[in-house]
């Protein structure tokens, strides 16, 4: 591809020292060849600073940021503030990436100059620690549509649409007036909410594969049950149901299902002997779920199973868990 405009990669590091070197042969072995890879090292204590030093020797394009540690969100930020390419795109140290996938999504940017388009995404696959595929792109065509402001927040409400950053590729002088906000979980979908209002040139979307997402067991918000991660999911789901009462009122039984939907995965995620009264969060959540027993009995976006699963747990949740502990143990499944 001639002339191509710089991408800068940000890669955000932090004890990754076993999946860093796929990850980095993936990047390097794109077709797209004018890249800023920017390692932001976020305090690593195991062996992946000199994984980094090792491959920017080797490879001019890389350029290592160290920095004391902080979270992904700072170490992202970081990697938005150091950036000089033309377009921004993210990966996660564990992930790995398919070798045409920047060339897709700059021939996808370029394609839309015209229209102004501030982002534009792709495919992505889900694999257990075991090598498993737990998750299957949702389309494979090869097709381009562009999905339009409100059509991209329907996506999100019904967990269709794709909130991952990793997927995406930005328009540097768009995304350098945002940051993550530190210290959250869920921090793609908060920062997606917030540029929504920006993307009324739509997001084109690509039918291809470009991403491969690990869910290490190590990972940030892939692993055992964190309370923190659901709290902010919750504040994120909250929020989107308010931007769907000014913004998006057409979709308001959308964003009241996304609500429910994701307290109903903090209620069956919660271990059991969290679930009491001294945990305000727990509380806040059986309190919002009893308040919307009509919502719950009449929202057409809900499934049978979420209607009858959020019905029980709005009646006992500790009580139902406990059951369903026992009887997953019955069947050899827990």
């Amino acid at each position: 591809m001639a002339s191509e405009p710089m991408i800068t990669i940000i890669i955000p590091v932090y004890n990754k020292e076993a999946y860093l070197p796929r990850c980095l042969d993936s990047v390097l072995a794109q077709s797209v060849k004018d890249l800023e890879i920017l390692l932001v090292d976020d305090g690593s204590t195991d062996g992946s600073a000199g994984v980094c030093d090792s491959y920017a020797q080797k490879d001019s394009r890389i350029r290592v940021i160290r920095r004391e540690n902080g979270g992904a969100s700072a170490a992202r930020n970081t990697g938005i503030e150091e950036a000089k390419g033309e377009y921004i795109g993210f990966v996660d140290a564990d992930d790995w990436i398919e070798p045409g996938m920047y060339e897709t999504l700059l021939s996808c940017m370029t394609g839309n100059q015209k229209q102004k388009v501030q982002v534009v995404q792709l495919m992505s696959r889900d694999y257990a620690p075991d090598g498993t595929l737990i998750c299957p792109p949702r389309r494979e065509d090869g097709a381009e549509e562009r999905l339009s402001e409100e059509e991209f927040f329907r996506e999100l409400m019904m967990h269709i649409g794709d909130s991952s950053f990793c997927t995406k590729l930005f328009r540097a002088s768009f995304l350098k007036n945002y940051r993550f906000t530190e210290g959250r979980k869920n921090e793609d979908f908060e920062l997606l909410l917030r540029m929504l209002p920006e993307l009324e040139a739509g997001i084109p979307t690509v039918g291809t594969v470009g991403y491969n997402i690990f869910h290490s067991s190590e990972s940030a918000t892939r692993g055992s049950y964190r309370q923190k991660l659901y709290e902010d999911m919750m504040y994120n789901a909250f929020a989107a149901y308010r931007i769907a009462l000014v913004r998006y009122p057409e979709y308001l039984r959308e964003a009241a299902r996304f609500r429910l939907v994701q307290a109903l995965d903090f209620l069956l995620h919660i271990p059991v002997t969290e679930m009491k009264k001294e945990n305000r969060f727990y509380m806040r959540i059986v309190r919002f779920v009893r308040s919307e027993k009509e919502e719950i009995r009449k929202n057409r976006f809900l499934s049978k199973r979420q209607r009858m699963s959020l019905q029980l747990l709005s009646l006992s949740p500790g009580t139902i868990r406990a059951l369903h502990l026992k009887w997953m143990k019955i069947r050899g499944v827990a």
